[in-house]
Formats: structure tokens, sequence, C-alpha cells
């Protein structure tokens, strides 16, 4: 049943410090499942669900992360590779058990190698358009012990489910249906032309697996009145990925009251280079006119608060915040171009220019959002010219307070998808 494949889905096994325990006269272990994915192309991207809580056995920890893999075809084997737990002469092997539901497992595939568990499995009947649920366990020579199960991941063979594209949003809430099925779907939706010049927020709500709400909102001391501008938007599930080109890819939550200031918000694991954040807020909890900030960028993970505008107190409820972070790269995903990139500090009140490096056939949706908090006073990152070839950003700020609309400097992160 094995046979092998020239890239690899590998689980990363490596052992703290901790003594094993016995119960009962049984080996138990603390199993713990971390994620991570590296996708290609969509049509052949895995996605897997990091379980959201640790199970407290007795004993080891055995750390499982998905790395990397991808078919050569349509029927190829996802080859399971790991580093086997030392320190412990119970071990002997491992099992790792594959279903098509949660819990109720189909396949049992079974390492073995005396003193110590062999480090490569495949598991060949794996399908495009097939969703699987694997959970593993190791256990002693005779097989007589084994410890916990970890926690269930599940891999989802036909690609992470991404959505996106371009709307014409007014001041009233309209309703968008995703064209992709989603679990627990991430939106975000940072950016809008100028057709009306009026200074505003994009709100978001109501998010759904099959939609969510949105609408653009004045700041409060506007009419609220907004004729039709255009608003581009990415729905991600919620995850961690790893594209077929190396870049790395998270789309998280995280709910806060963080009002003129920020927290600290991290990433599941750390990305090879800093990412490219967008963030929105995702509820409507709030009446006042809100948006995301966001500073301090890294490898690890970045700060992020909301801000009113600038004559109100800065007391806002607590809001949710989804947020995309994507490293700087170019490429394929879902059969679009994609391209993610990062501004020098020079995106200002006035226009800035990007030129596109990737050939769009035609203008590509567009996401950007300051990476930076150079400029204390509220404010957004709109366009005011976008085709095929390029782009010009600026950033608005309110009026809440005063009447100075002036800039200083910032970095802008941005995403581009489009044919």
């Amino acid at each position: 049943m094995a046979r092998r494949t020239g890239r690899a889905f590998l689980f990363d096994f490596r052992t703290p410090n901790l003594k094993p325990k016995t119960r009962n006269g049984s080996a138990t272990f603390l199993w713990r499942v971390s994620m991570a994915c590296s996708p290609p192309t969509l049509s052949f991207v895995r996605k897997v669900f990091s379980p959201p809580s640790l199970p407290f056995i007795l004993g080891l920890t055995l750390v499982v992360a998905l790395l990397s893999f991808a078919p050569t075809s349509p029927a190829s084997p996802l080859t399971l590779t790991w580093e086997p737990v030392t320190g412990d002469s119970r071990i002997a092997g491992y099992e790792i058990h594959i279903g098509r539901a949660s819990g109720r497992y189909e396949w049992v595939l079974d390492a073995d190698q005396e003193g110590a568990a062999t480090d490569r499995l495949e598991f060949e009947s794996a399908e495009p358009g097939i969703t699987y649920y694997l959970a593993a366990r190791s256990r002693n020579h005779s097989r007589t012990q084994f410890s916990a199960f970890s926690k269930e991941i599940r891999i989802s063979l036909d690609g992470p489910p991404i959505d996106s594209g371009e709307l014409l949003v007014d001041d009233a809430w309209q309703w968008v249906s995703f064209q992709t099925a989603f679990t627990d779907p991430i939106v975000v939706a940072t950016t809008a032309s100028e057709s009306d010049s009026d200074p505003h927020v994009i709100r978001i709500a109501g998010i759904e697996p099959h939609g969510f709400w949105i609408r653009l909102q004045e700041w409060d001391y506007l009419d609220g009145r907004h004729t039709f501008d255009s608003v581009g938007y990415i729905a991600m599930e919620r995850g961690r990925y790893q594209l077929e080109n190396g870049a790395q890819v998270e789309a998280g939550r995280l709910v806060t009251t963080a009002t003129n200031r920020q927290i600290q918000a991290g990433f599941s694991q750390t990305f090879a280079s800093a990412p490219v954040v967008m963030a929105a807020v995702t509820s409507d909890q709030g009446t006042e006119a809100v948006t995301t900030e966001i500073q301090s960028v890294g490898r690890s993970g970045f700060s992020v608060g909301m801000i009113e505008q600038e004559a109100s107190d800065q007391q806002h409820v607590a809001e949710r915040i989804d947020f995309i972070a994507w490293e700087v790269s170019t490429g394929t995903i879902k059969h679009m171009q994609y391209a993610v990139g990062r501004t020098a500090a020079e995106v200002t009140h006035r226009p800035y220019e990007i030129r596109f490096n990737t050939a769009f056939r035609d203008a590509p949706l567009l996401l950007a959002h300051l990476q930076t908090t150079n400029g204390g006073d509220p404010a957004t990152v709109r366009w005011q010219t976008k085709n095929d070839k390029l782009a010009s950003l600026r950033v608005v700020e309110e009026q809440s307070l005063d009447a100075e609309t002036g800039h200083i400097p910032e970095t802008a992160g941005y995403i581009l998808i489009g044919p």
C-alpha cells in the first residue's frame, strides 16, 4: 500500500525534557498537535485546522506539525514523516488513524522499528475533494499499551477555501454571498475607492459560512450618507497555510476593546519573514465609526487596535477583528494571479503609485493597510487609480477635531488578486 512520492506530508515529533509516567501499569502520554502546511496552486492546497486545546494526559509531549505536502497526480499518496520521540524505551511505534468523518477512522497506518519508531509512512488512498480526519497515538512493541489519541486534525484535500471579489458599497448594509464553502471564514476588507470623497470606514458584520454583511460608515461628524465606492474583500478559512512558492499565510481573529492603543496579536507559528497584515473590524457592537490600526509587524506577531474619530472619547466596546497575514510574494492562488507587497515609508495624503510586477490581464482587486502608525490621526487608505499595471494609494484623515488632513509618511502593505 506504500509507495514513495517526491513531496512529503510531514509530522514533526519533538519531545521536551519530561519524564514518562504510568497509570495503572499502562504508559500514557501528553500529546500536543500544532499545524502548518505548504500548498501550491489552490487546486492542490491542503488545509489543516489546529486543535483549540490540549488534552492533559500524563507523560511525554508529542508535537505533530503538518509542514508540507502536494500530490503529483490526483490520487498520489500523502507521505507522513516525523522525528521519533526519544528517551522512552516503551515507545516502539506509532499509529496514524485516518477517516472521512470525525472520530470514525477507516484506515490505520502503523510504523515500527526495533527500539524506536520509524519516521515515515504513506497514505496512498488520499483523493482531492475528500476531507480526511487524522489522529495519532504511540504504542509499545507488543501493541498492548497505547497512549491516548492526539487531538484530531482535519485535512481538506480540495484547497484552502478562499473567496475574493470587488463590490460597489454605500452606507446601506448589503449581503455578500460566498462562492466557496466555508466552515469558519475570516473576512477582511480594508480599502475603498474615492468616488465619494467623504472619509469613512468599512464595516463588516454577521459573518456566516455562506456570506457576510458590509457597508460604508462615514465618520460620526458627517451626515452618514455615502454614495457607492468600490471595495475589495478576501475571505479565507481560518488557519495556517504555506503555498507552493514557500509563502506562508495565516487567517485569524481576536476580540478586543483596545481603542487608541494597541495589543499584541501573535501568529500560531513564526513566519520565515515578516508578513503583510490586513485587519478589519468584523462585528457591529459599537455604533461609533471605528477602524483598525497596525504596527510592529514581525515574524511572530503584530500590534493591533481600534481608533474612533479624533473628537471621540476613544472608549469603544469589544469588537471582533479578523486578520490575514501573508508573506511578501507573487504567485497563483485559485487559478488567479496574486501579489503581496510592502511600500517604502512614503505613503502620505498625496497619491503614492504602486507599479505591479505581476502581469494582470485586468485591474486586480486591491486591499491595502498601513503597517505603521507614524501619524496619530485616525485615517484609512483609499485608492484613486487602479488598472492592470498600477494603483495609486493615499492616506485619508477625518476632520472631526480640525480641518488639517496632512499625513506624515507611512509604510503600507497591499494584496492584489486578479486574472
